[in-house]
């Protein structure tokens, strides 16, 4: 067999987040097929035959950068700290993240689809104004898809990645009765700010980002817009977090990004996934996103249909990425000269109802 055939989407360094000490094997979901393994093998998980290409060049730059995020991981877990803002660690860190939010196959399909509603858009006009009917029926039978849509995107999110610098980075320690899980899609980015909306609001330099990434079952890194919002730590930087609703809410933005899989402890009580499978079955075939053709006061509208709307999904509970007691003001004028990102023009925040124990917006 040659060597770096098998080629993983999320690092076998990450998937041992979730294993006991010593072992290789963690709890693996099936979601389509509503199976829990409770000992899967890590070097089995999310991966796919040459995903980076057959040089094995994009593989072994992948490596040299997990390499870098195992030590640094290593170090946040034993240590309960993160590494320090502007240091070499830092960095890494931050480059890691942007890369590994792009790396995985829900990143490129979700890339190739909307892509694909692109280009239909413009060889649909232009077919439309040339009176050609056969293209234009023929058009919702074909399928477009990029021929390096991973690679294009890690190019573009990897460059991106620096703007992921000014975000505040905490981790939040879990102890409640739920552990935390993560995906095959780990790297969740959310803006409760701009939640609802039926544009993107997760760009990289937009006004009130989120990142959520699990790092095991009792720990995870939380990168959020210090102009939008402000968070309760204490001396470490760390959130205390004690409420099961609000654990389960963290892991949902895990059951809303998922590809095909959760990545659990091996311990993880089966109850909870077929739980969360069941609650999230639905949803999840909802469609994500409306390219609009023409403008936004166009009536013709091409759908991507893969995640679901957050904002449908009506469970109560206290968690700012769900609601918010207040207004959902804007950062204030001080705290927008001070940040790069920027603010949807012609897109006001929601305003919901619901309060957090420790997360609440800025005045």
């Amino acid at each position: 067999m040659p060597q770096n055939k098998s080629h993983h989407y999320v690092p076998q360094m990450y998937m041992r987040l979730f294993a006991r000490e010593g072992d290789n094997r963690i709890g693996v979901f099936v979601i389509d097929r509503y199976k829990f393994i409770p000992g899967a093998p890590i070097r089995g998980q999310a991966c796919r035959d040459y995903f980076y290409g057959k040089d094995g060049r994009t593989e072994r730059a992948l490596g040299y950068i997990e390499g870098h995020a195992a030590r640094i991981f290593g170090e946040i877990v034993r240590e309960r700290r993160l590494p320090a803002v502007s240091s070499q660690n830092h960095e890494w860190l931050v480059f890691y993240l942007g890369m590994q939010h792009a790396r995985t196959v829900g990143a490129a399909e979700q890339y190739n689809e909307g892509s694909e509603k692109v280009a239909k858009s413009i060889l649909r006009t232009k077919a439309e104004l040339e009176g050609n009917r056969e293209i234009v029926e023929a058009l919702d039978r074909v399928r477009i898809r990029r021929t390096n849509a991973v690679s294009e995107l890690m190019g573009y999110k990897t460059i991106g990645a620096n703007l992921l610098t000014d975000l505040k980075l905490v981790l939040i320690e879990n102890g409640s009765a739920v552990p935390f899980i993560s995906s095959d899609t780990p790297v969740v980015f959310h803006n409760r700010h701009y939640e609802g909306q039926h544009i993107s609001v997760t760009g990289y330099a937009n006004v009130g980002l989120q990142l959520f990434l699990p790092l095991g079952p009792r720990l995870a890194l939380f990168g959020f817009d210090a102009a939008a919002y402000e968070v309760a730590t204490d001396a470490r930087d760390i959130v205390l977090l004690d409420d099961p609703s609000e654990a389960a809410l963290i892991n949902d933005l895990q059951w809303e990004a998922a590809h095909a899989v959760m990545l659990t402890a091996p311990d993880m009580p089966e109850q909870l996934l077929q739980s969360s499978a069941a609650t999230w079955s639905e949803p999840r075939q909802r469609e994500r996103s409306v390219f609009r053709e023409g403008g936004a006061s166009s009536n013709r509208i091409t759908r991507c249909a893969h995640g679901t709307d957050r904002a449908r999904l009506r469970r109560q509970s206290r968690s700012t990425f769900r609601s918010c007691a207040v207004s959902c003001p804007r950062p204030s004028r001080s705290a927008r000269g001070t940040s790069r990102r920027f603010a949807m023009p012609t897109v006001s925040p929601v305003s919901t109802a619901c309060s957090t124990t420790w997360m609440r917006w800025t005045n």
